[in-house]
């Protein structure tokens, strides 16, 4: 009778021992040691996180999620999860915490990734969310991508081309004909320029471009030459401005002489021209004496005067010789 109670005692000794061994084995893993300090995260979506969820600070354990509810928050629904950190715990005020799993199989976790900022979250502080980052959440994402794209793109593309090929093969036969007309179109089109082409005149061509290099470069030699003679223009026009400039005072003095030499003949110009009506006439006078009497120039004497009235009278046959 002794025995069995020892056993009796050994036994539940033992299972109360494991008992209390498991429930610190489970706070442990929950990070749920001693006092916490409670924080508050929003996520978009709660997918196998419940109530006990492990929280993970970079990697390292250290609370639980304890409570989840939905939050209205703009126009779309949102959830509000109040998780408990290790009281005391240094959380800088620009973390952010994601859903994720460390492993294929391993259970989700609300894992936080410590900032930078020295500055702490104060405990009741919500902490900034992203989107989760494990393999299931990217699946589902490009999934939903893969969708929106099928329903969005691809269909509308696969039903354009089907009309497209329905349209096509309804006027294939008018397509084949124009496009018949349009390559005889285009073989006539090609006589004239096949004759353009044709080796003469290409030839042709060939000298026209070449007298046409030839007289660019005559062109451009010429237009070297004028180049260097419009230098040389400049430099004589250099030249005069610095004899201009050299001989300011003589050109001065010579444009003042020449005022006054101009001066002096405008006064005198009535007395030339008065000595100029003389001479002329006695000119005229000497020019009439000699046409009357040319033996004025041998010496002779003037012939006598001869009246109107005599001159008019006609003369009278003479009847001897003149002695």
């Amino acid at each position: 009778m002794y025995s069995k109670r020892i056993n009796y005692l050994l036994v539940g000794s033992f299972a109360v021992a494991m008992l209390v061994a498991a429930v610190i084995a489970v706070a442990t893993l929950a990070g749920r040691t001693g006092p916490t300090d409670r924080y508050y995260v929003l996520l978009d979506n709660v997918t196998d996180i419940k109530y006990g969820t492990q929280v993970r600070f970079e990697g390292f354990p250290v609370g639980q999620i304890e409570h989840i509810e939905a939050a209205e928050l703009g126009a779309g629904k949102r959830f509000r999860l109040e998780i408990s950190v290790v009281e005391g715990w240094r959380m800088p005020i620009d973390s952010v915490a994601r859903i994720g799993n460390s492993s294929f199989l391993a259970a989700k976790t609300l894992d936080i990734q410590s900032g930078e900022s020295d500055e702490l979250a104060a405990p009741g502080a919500q902490i900034a969310s992203a989107r989760p980052d494990d393999m299931f959440s990217t699946m589902r994402a490009a999934a939903g991508q893969l969708t929106a794209l099928s329903e969005g793109n691809i269909k509308p593309l696969l039903a354009a081309l089907q009309t497209l090929v329905s349209t096509v093969n309804a006027d294939t036969p008018v397509i084949t004909r124009e496009l018949t007309s349009f390559t005889q179109n285009l073989n006539a089109s090609l006589v004239p320029i096949r004759a353009i082409l044709a080796d003469e005149n290409i030839q042709a061509i060939a000298r026209a471009l070449a007298n046409t290099e030839s007289a660019t470069e005559t062109l451009a030699k010429a237009s070297d030459d004028l180049a260097l003679a419009m230098s040389k223009l400049n430099h004589i026009a250099t030249n005069l401005d610095d004899l201009v400039e050299a001989n300011d005072t003589a050109v001065e003095q010579t444009l003042k002489d020449l005022q006054y030499t101009l001066a002096t003949v405008a006064s005198s110009v009535d007395t030339i021209v008065h000595n100029f009506d003389g001479a002329a006439r006695h000119m005229n006078e000497f020019s009439r004496l000699i046409r009357n009497n040319p033996g004025v120039l041998l010496g002779g004497t003037p012939r006598e005067a001869v009246s109107e009235a005599k001159a008019d009278r006609p003369k009278a046959p003479t009847t001897g010789s003149v002695k």
